[in-house]
């Protein structure tokens, strides 16, 4: 499958050692230069608003999709590309999931945790066969891949699962992953 949208989760804050702001911009940059389209939550905080401001400010382009109450709180970047309005998140994801070819989730809380694990959930059930790949900046993901290892080890989940996302490090590992990504659906219930 080709891939020309990718949905980027990421923290509406910045975190505080400024790597991960500048990660950020660096793949909003990298988005913008490969002609990549970028999705994502609409915000103007944090490392979503830089991500934003990054692949527009390099001559990309950009979907925002953002609940009405956050455009309420005056949380919404709104000069995107393409700006969408949803009532609920989980209107929100819905229209993230079927905009999105691809998915990257950058260092974030707990809204970007449940996030990715969401669209992983999702993957294992098919109700989507995207690529997901988690942007592992200096290890931060790390205590997540480890506790999903032992999910599997204690037979909560198939070890193939593992395989519905990529662990990436670095922008070249996550793109290289994307190409050579095949979803597999092991068996769900294995014991």
């Amino acid at each position: 499958m080709a891939i020309h949208n990718i949905c980027v989760f990421c923290g509406s804050n910045s975190g505080l050692d400024p790597k991960y702001a500048a990660k950020t911009v660096a793949l909003g940059q990298y988005l913008a230069e490969n002609d990549y389209q970028l999705v994502y939550g609409g915000g103007d905080h944090g490392l979503m608003g830089k991500v934003a401001t990054a692949t527009l400010d390099a001559g990309g382009r950009v979907i925002g999709i953002i609940p009405r109450f956050l455009v309420e709180r005056g949380l919404a970047l709104k000069n995107v590309t393409t700006f969408i309005e949803t009532k609920t998140m989980n209107e929100r994801k819905e229209k993230m999931l079927h905009l999105a070819d691809a998915f990257i989730v950058l260092p974030g809380g707990f809204g970007t945790f449940e996030e990715f694990l969401q669209m992983l959930s999702w993957s294992q059930m098919d109700i989507h066969q995207k690529p997901i790949a988690l942007y592992n900046i200096d290890g931060f993901y790390d205590p997540m891949v480890t506790m999903m290892k032992m999910s599997t080890k204690m037979g909560f989940a198939p070890t193939e699962n593992l395989d519905l996302f990529i662990d990436g490090k670095t922008l070249p590992e996550i793109f290289t992953g994307f190409q050579t990504f095949k979803h597999v659906l092991p068996p769900k219930y294995t014991n």
